[in-house]
């Protein structure tokens, strides 16, 4: 059964101008995508920090959406619009669409507009605002849904960017350029903001930290630092609740010496 996701929001690009802003400032190749396609993308600060990350889907030949979390939405939107200037494309935060989270193979209907496989038997489909038959269902064992969701997105090393991490890690610490399906980071596409900081980083091995799965103490939460069994100090990107109860987590840590 599908959930409309309570973290999520979209956010549109559409205009003449809309592929070239974006392969200007995403991390990602966005002129690699065909119409129906959809592909991983962050966006970094000037230091290569990652301040979001979201799946962006090309709807049109001039139009896109992006799956956004919710606390990082309205920083985005405002910041790449600072940086239109004279592009011919409009950005907006989409009121008429909305993300549902499928863990079956979602079926098809005439309000979606992109269906994302994020692999692992995650997906989400972008749909015209609709009242689904079975929304009262689904509000009833949302939060079970939820930590399912969540879980399963740890277990596949799928990070996200939400705004108690913007701006902690560069792309590399979170795997964000080898997340599956198809990465996250293009290194051939031309420039974006803090991109130098990204390739120095990848062609110099500079990272020294990288992305874990780990079990957590139950307080853990996405921001804060951690210590793991063997001492390491690690700070956490995202914790989910797995189904003996256990909080897991994605952490960045330096590796065990």
């Amino acid at each position: 059964m599908p959930h409309l996701s309570p973290d999520h929001a979209v956010v549109t690009f559409a205009g003449p101008d809309a592929l070239a802003f974006l392969q200007s400032q995403l991390t990602n190749d966005v002129a690699a995508l065909s119409v129906g396609a959809w592909q991983w993308q962050g966006y970094c600060s000037a230091k290569g920090r990652l301040t979001a990350t979201f799946a962006l889907a090309r709807v049109a030949d001039d139009a896109f959406a992006a799956v956004v979390h919710q606390s990082t939405v309205a920083a985005l939107a405002k910041r790449l619009t600072m940086f239109r200037l004279r592009s011919k494309l409009a950005i907006e935060t989409s009121p008429s669409l909305q993300v549902w989270l499928h863990l079956p193979n979602p079926q098809t209907s005439a309000s979606v507009i992109a269906t994302l496989d994020l692999g692992a038997g995650r997906w989400i489909t972008i749909e015209q605002k609709h009242e689904s038959p079975d929304a009262a269902a689904a509000d009833n064992d949302g939060d079970a849904f939820m930590r399912d969701w969540n879980r399963i997105g740890i277990d596949a090393m799928q990070p996200e960017v939400t705004a108690a991490t913007t701006e902690m890690f560069v792309p590399q610490m979170i795997a964000w350029d080898t997340v599956q399906p198809g990465g996250g980071v293009s290194f051939s596409k031309g420039c974006y903001p803090g991109q130098e900081v990204v390739a120095r980083a990848h062609y110099r091995g500079a990272v020294k930290r990288h992305l874990e799965r780990q079990a957590l103490p139950s307080e853990s939460a996405a921001g804060r630092e951690a210590t793991l069994s063997d001492g390491r100090i690690a700070e956490v990107c995202n914790v989910a609740i797995d189904p003996t109860a256990q909080t897991v987590a994605l952490v960045v840590v330096a590796a065990n010496t």
